[in-house]
């Protein structure tokens, strides 16, 4: 498999799906060549052509996608989560996102003790944060096939009963001038709700997801208060951000 090819299963494990044309520009190749690796991935089961791009064939890619996940960027996300316990105080009612970065956050807060509560949507948020310091509270709702998660309508209603303090979520792409992005048009629909009923959003994610868009829209970058990220985001997002008026942290 050629780098290039190898590049565009990253690309779909994290958005599900990709268009021709933003392959073209992340890629810097012609449409003939992206269409020949395409085909070529095709043929070796990983992918299927769509009408202008191309999605993920879920069951060979994505059964260990959350555990593949987890262990990219391992040392960011653990320097991310250390800087968001920080931002933490006693008494705190705090929302947890799904996702690899927030499942480092809760490890990380594990370690302190601080008594708060914690909501969530993740069994693995919830399962390391078991006998701690913290109050944790599930959301409650129907577990997702693919990751220990909880979706649906309960959930989001659930949701609607909780006011947090603080919001801590992660992403799976940013685009500063628009907002920020999810693979998943379940869990958008969550976030949503979660950015709704919060005090403070603040955005956990490694320098990586800038300057991608992934598959539906959370939110405009308008509404984070927070981004903290790690020291290989370039100077100009930084910028970008700042005079928008959101706090960057840089660790």
């Amino acid at each position: 498999m050629k780098d290039r090819q190898a590049r565009i299963l990253k690309l779909l494990e994290e958005n599900d799906r990709a268009t021709i044309s933003h392959m073209k520009a992340l890629y810097n190749v012609s449409e003939m060549t992206l269409r020949r690796d395409i085909t070529q991935l095709e043929e070796m089961g990983y992918v299927t052509k769509i009408h202008g791009g191309v999605i993920a064939r879920k069951k060979l890619l994505f059964d260990r996608s959350f555990s593949r996940r987890e262990k990219e960027h391992q040392d960011e996300k653990k320097m991310i989560a250390k800087e968001a316990v920080r931002l933490m105080k006693p008494g705190e009612n705090i929302i947890l996102d799904t996702g690899t970065t927030t499942l480092y956050v809760a490890r990380e807060l594990v370690k302190k003790n601080l008594p708060l509560t914690v909501a969530t949507t993740s069994l693995m948020v919830a399962s390391t944060l078991f006998n701690s310091s913290v109050e944790v509270l599930l959301f409650g709702g129907f577990l997702r096939r693919e990751i220990p998660d909880l979706i649906g309508p309960l959930t989001e209603k659930n949701l609607m009963e909780f006011h947090s303090d603080k919001l801590f979520i992660g992403c799976n792409g940013i685009l500063v001038e628009e907002g920020f992005y999810t693979s998943d048009l379940n869990i958008s629909q969550l976030e949503k709700k979660m950015v709704e009923n919060t005090e403070m959003v603040i955005l956990v994610t490694d320098s990586s997801k800038f300057g991608i868009k992934s598959f539906v829209k959370c939110a405009d970058i308008s509404i984070v208060h927070t981004v903290i990220t790690d020291t290989n985001i370039d100077a100009v997002s930084v910028k970008n951000l700042e005079n928008r008026g959101i706090r960057v942290i840089v660790v």
